[in-house]
C-alpha cells in the first residue's frame, strides 16, 4: 500500500511541472465547450389538454385505427386517469411557433369532432361496405379453392389421425403387429401339421399290425408272419440292398396281395383304442384345418398393410406438397374470413352509433387546457451540459500533464533513480533554495491557483446565467451588437 501511495506521489509531482500546459488545454476545452452549449438553439414545448367523450360514432370508427396518429393520449396530472383525456403536444425552437402549431392542431380536432363527425361517419361507413364487397369476394374465391383442391385431392388429403409421416408410422406398427401374428400363426399351422401327419402315420401303422394280427389265425397269415418275422432278422444283419432281404420283400409283398384278394373268414372286432385314436385324429385334422383358416386371414392381413406401407411411401414426395398447399388455403381462408367478420362488426357498430348520436347529443367536448406561449425552454439541458464540460475539460487538462510527464520523465529521489536505472547512486547533492527562487515560485503557483479559480468562476457565473434566465437576454445584446449573427 505504501508503495502505490509513493509511485502515486511521484506521479502527481512529475505532472505538476507541466500544470501550465494542463490549465492552459483545460481554459480551452471548457471556453470551447460551454460556448457550444450556450448557443445551442433552446427548444419550447407548448400543448393542450382535451377532454372528449367518445360515446358516439368516433369510438367505434376510431379505434384501432390510426387516425390520432400525431395526438398521444397520456394521463393529466391532478385528474383520474382516463381513456377520454387527450394532450396535443409539439416542440420546435420557436416558442410562439410551437404555441401556434398546437393551436392549430386543436383546431383541426374540433372541427373534425364537432363539425365534421357526420361526413367522416358516412366516408367511414363507404369505406367499410367497399371493404366488405371486397373481402366477400375474397372469401367466396378462398372457399372455391379449398373445395376444388379437396374435390382434386380427395384420396391423399391428410385424415384426423394426422398427416403423411405419423400416417406412415401407425401402418408399420401395424404391419410389424400383424408380421408377428402370421408367424405364430404359420408356427401354429406347421405344429398342428406335423402332430397330424406324426398321429395319421402311427394310426396307419397300428392299422396294418391290426390286419396281420387278425390275419394270423389262418395259414397264409402264420405264413407272412413268418416271413415278416425273418425279414426283421435279415435286416438286422443286413440292409436293404442285400439280395436276400429284396427277395423276401417281393414274397411278402405278392402273399399279402393274395390275402387281401381272398374273402376274410370272419370279421374282427374293432377295439376302443382303436375308436379313441381316429377320434384324436379327427380333432387334430379339424385343428389343422382351423389354423389354415386364420393363417391365410393373417396373411390377407399382411398383405393389405403391406400394400398401406407401400402406397404410403410412394406419395411421401407429394403428400407433404398437398398438405403444405391445403394449410395455405385454409390460412388464407381463415384470414379473410376473420378479416370479413371484423369489418362487418365494425361497420354495424358504426350504424348503432349513429343511430344513438342522432336520438341525443351523445358527444362532450371541452378544451381542459389551451395551449400556451412557454416561457422556459424544455432542452437542452444546459446545467448539465456544463459540468459535464467543466469535469472533461478539467480531465483532459490532467491527462495532457501526465501524458507530458511520461514522455519527458524526472527523478525526485535517489530510490526512484536507483529503482528505474538500475545504476547504483553514490550520493545526492541537495539543492539550495535563494529568496529569489523561492519568490518566482510562489508567484508561479498564486498564478496557477488564480487561473484555476478564474475557471471555477467563469463556471459558476455560466450557472447563475442559466438558473436566473439571462441567457436569452445576453443573446439579444449580443445580436444587437453584432457579436452573433441573427
Amino acid at each position: 500500500m505504501n508503495e502505490i501511495i509513493y509511485k502515486i506521489k511521484n506521479y502527481i509531482r512529475s505532472a505538476w511541472r507541466f500544470r501550465w500546459q494542463a490549465i492552459i488545454a483545460s481554459w480551452i476545452v471548457a471556453v470551447i465547450g460551454w460556448s457550444v452549449v450556450f448557443t445551442l438553439p433552446s427548444k419550447y414545448a407548448s400543448e393542450a389538454k382535451v377532454y372528449v367523450d367518445t360515446e358516439s360514432v368516433l369510438r367505434p370508427l376510431l379505434q384501432g385505427s390510426a387516425i390520432l396518429v400525431d395526438v398521444n393520449r397520456r394521463p393529466i396530472p391532478g385528474t383520474r386517469e382516463t381513456e377520454n383525456f387527450y394532450t396535443i403536444a409539439f416542440e420546435y425552437s420557436d416558442r410562439f411557433m410551437a404555441q401556434r402549431v398546437v393551436k392549430v392542431l386543436l383546431d383541426i380536432f374540433v372541427e373534425s369532432a364537432l363539425g365534421d363527425t357526420r361526413i367522416e361517419s358516412d366516408a367511414a361507413q363507404q369505406f367499410l361496405q367497399k371493404q366488405i364487397v371486397d373481402y366477400e369476394s375474397r372469401l367466396l374465391e378462398a372457399e372455391n379453392k379449398l373445395t376444388e383442391f379437396k374435390r382434386q385431392n380427395v384420396d391423399t388429403l391428410p385424415r384426423d389421425n394426422g398427416g403423411i409421416f405419423p400416417r406412415l408410422e401407425t401402418a408399420r406398427t401395424e404391419l410389424e403387429a400383424v408380421q408377428l401374428e402370421y408367424k405364430e400363426a404359420k408356427i401354429r399351422r406347421d405344429e398342428l401339421k406335423n402332430q397330424y401327419d406324426t398321429t395319421l402315420a402311427e394310426e396307419q401303422r397300428r392299422q396294418e399290425q391290426l390286419g396281420i394280427s387278425a390275419a394270423a389265425d389262418t395259414p397264409m397269415g402264420r405264413r407272412l408272419l413268418a416271413m415278416q418275422t425273418r425279414l426283421d432278422d435279415l435286416l438286422l444283419r443286413y440292409t436293404e440292398e442285400h439280395p436276400d432281404v429284396k427277395e423276401l420283400k417281393s414274397k411278402i409283398e405278392e402273399l399279402r396281395k393274395q390275402a387281401a384278394s381272398q374273402p376274410p373268414s370272419a370279421s374282427a372286432p374293432v377295439s376302443r383304442s382303436n375308436t379313441g385314436s381316429t377320434s384324436a385324429l379327427e380333432e387334430l385334422k379339424l385343428a389343422y384345418r382351423q389354423s389354415e383358416v386364420e393363417l391365410r386371414a393373417v396373411t390377407l392381413r399382411r398383405n393389405e398393410y403391406q400394400e398401406r406401407v407401400s402406397e404410403l411411401k410412394k406419395k411421401l414426395d407429394t403428400l407433404p406438397k398437398v398438405e403444405a398447399e391445403l394449410t395455405r388455403l385454409n390460412r388464407n381462408y381463415s384470414i379473410n374470413k376473420e378479416n370479413y367478420q371484423e369489418l362487418v362488426q365494425r361497420l354495424e357498430s358504426a350504424k348503432m352509433s349513429e343511430r344513438a348520436d342522432e336520438a341525443g347529443d351523445s358527444l362532450k367536448f371541452r378544451v381542459v387546457e389551451p395551449p400556451k406561449v412557454p416561457l422556459l425552454p424544455v432542452g437542452p439541458k444546459r446545467l448539465l451540459l456544463s459540468i459535464g464540460t467543466l469535469i472533461v475539460a478539467l480531465g483532459i487538462g490532467g491527462a495532457l500533464a501526465f501524458l507530458m510527464s511520461q514522455l519527458k520523465p524526472v527523478y525526485f529521489d535517489i530510490r526512484t533513480l536507483s529503482t528505474e536505472l538500475e545504476f547504483p547512486v553514490v550520493g545526492q547533492v541537495s539543492r539550495v533554495m535563494t529568496d529569489d527562487v523561492k519568490t518566482k515560485r510562489r508567484m508561479a503557483i498564486s498564478g496557477f491557483i488564480t487561473m484555476f479559480v478564474l475557471l471555477i468562476v467563469l463556471f459558476v457565473a455560466i450557472v447563475a446565467i442559466y438558473v436566473l434566465g439571462l441567457r436569452e437576454d445576453i443573446l439579444l445584446l449580443m445580436q444587437q451588437n453584432g457579436l452573433l449573427g441573427g
